[in-house]
């Protein structure tokens, strides 16, 4: 059983890399793209679309531009019919219902502001001898207003049954080979009861194809790969999806651990960044104001400190954002540099009390890296 097992994995890993170049050697798509890539955009990924936003884009705004927005995709774009679309809610429900955007529009509204981060941000800074994912750096995050209706009120409606325990999300994008499977997370249906959203608007804009036009989920707290793009269909069932999404990917694989006891990728971790000065800036000796931003996935960001000598001591920043759960917030903090050369630090605390590393453990697959932030300066 076993053998039989890892032959159908390894077959399904297979599949998904021929499908890599398949998608990539797409000439029009590829060159659509590439002419589209907003200017302080750094694309780590042709086809799918997996664009970075440099830290100079993050630095100083609240919300981050939609068109400044990292990009993540799985299995390319699909661009379906806005009048022709339908929200279909199935599985363990009392009323089976298939909404159109109006009929969601006519819902009671809600927004949310939300961070949402890669879970693979950071990647490239563990340092991993391989690995296969997207080598992001820092900028495979955004905060930004989502509106929309809440999971909760479409469930509402549909009338859930008593074994009803998560709701997978099933989406409209698809891979151009035949039995690589379909990209689909499942979240636990307190979840989705708590403050999951269903969003059309972006930054009061509706949302871009890119950015899972006409609908999207947006599960705050969590890393973004359960914020599902184009979703079409909440499952709701009583157990966890099977997908290889799932099952196989984003799991904290650490070495020495058996993979099958992998726990699962899910809540963000306590994280800051500096936006402001950027590694290897020349700047003026004396006082500087430099500033970023923090977030996490539980509770709310409590604190952010700064420290130029090498983490022997460190002082409270100034915190700019209300304290919102889920939403990011910017800090500012006055250094006094000397001439020559500095390197700041930064690192944030959240309400549980949890402080972010000097150094996160690393894992296989390069999730969660919330390593603390250093940038080096030098001051004349």
């Amino acid at each position: 059983m076993r053998s039989r097992s890892r032959r159908g994995f390894l077959s399904i890993v297979a599949r998904l890399a021929a499908a890599a170049p398949f998608v990539s050697a797409l000439p029009s798509r590829a060159a659509a793209a590439a002419a589209g890539v907003p200017r302080g955009m750094i694309v780590r990924n042709d086809m799918p679309e997996h664009w970075e936003s440099s830290l100079a884009a993050l630095d100083d705004a609240y919300l981050t531009p939609r068109e400044r927005f990292f990009v993540r995709s799985h299995l390319g774009v699909p661009t379906p019919d806005p009048k022709a679309f339908r929200l279909e809610v199935a599985g363990l429900v009392e009323r089976p219902l298939a909404l159109s955007l109006a009929e969601l529009r006519a819902l009671p509204h809600t927004t949310r502001d939300a961070t949402l981060e890669c879970a693979g941000n950071g990647r490239a800074r563990y340092g991993l001898p391989s690995s296969s994912g997207t080598q992001w750096e820092l900028g495979a995050v955004g905060n930004a207003r989502w509106h929309g209706v809440s999971i909760a009120e479409v469930l509402k409606r549909a009338g859930l049954k008593p074994e009803a325990q998560h709701v997978w999300l099933e989406c409209l994008d698809q891979a151009p080979v035949p039995g690589v499977p379909p990209f689909l997370r499942s979240i636990p249906l307190r979840v989705a009861l708590d403050d999951a959203l269903l969003a059309w608007n972006m930054n009061a804009a509706p949302l871009s194809p890119l950015h899972g036009a006409p609908l999207r989920v947006v599960v705050p707290g969590w890393y973004a790969m359960a914020s599902a793009k184009w979703v079409t269909r909440l499952r709701v069932a009583a157990v966890p999806s099977d997908n290889h999404f799932m099952v196989r990917g984003y799991r904290y694989n650490y070495p020495g651990v058996d993979p099958a006891a992998a726990a699962p990728v899910e809540h963000m971790v306590v994280k800051s960044l500096v936006t402001w000065p950027l590694q290897g800036a020349n700047v003026d000796a004396g006082t500087l104001e430099a500033r970023g931003v923090a977030w996490c996935g539980r509770g709310v960001v409590a604190g952010v400190e700064t420290s130029v000598d090498d983490g022997s001591t460190w002082s409270a920043a100034t915190l700019i954002d209300a304290a919102r759960p889920g939403a990011w917030r910017r800090w500012t903090q006055r250094v006094v540099l000397r001439p020559g050369a500095t390197t700041l630090r930064v690192r944030a605390t959240d309400s549980n009390r949890e402080v972010q590393p000097v150094a996160a453990r690393a894992n296989a697959a390069g999730y969660a890296n919330n390593s603390i932030h250093s940038v080096t300066v030098h001051a004349s």
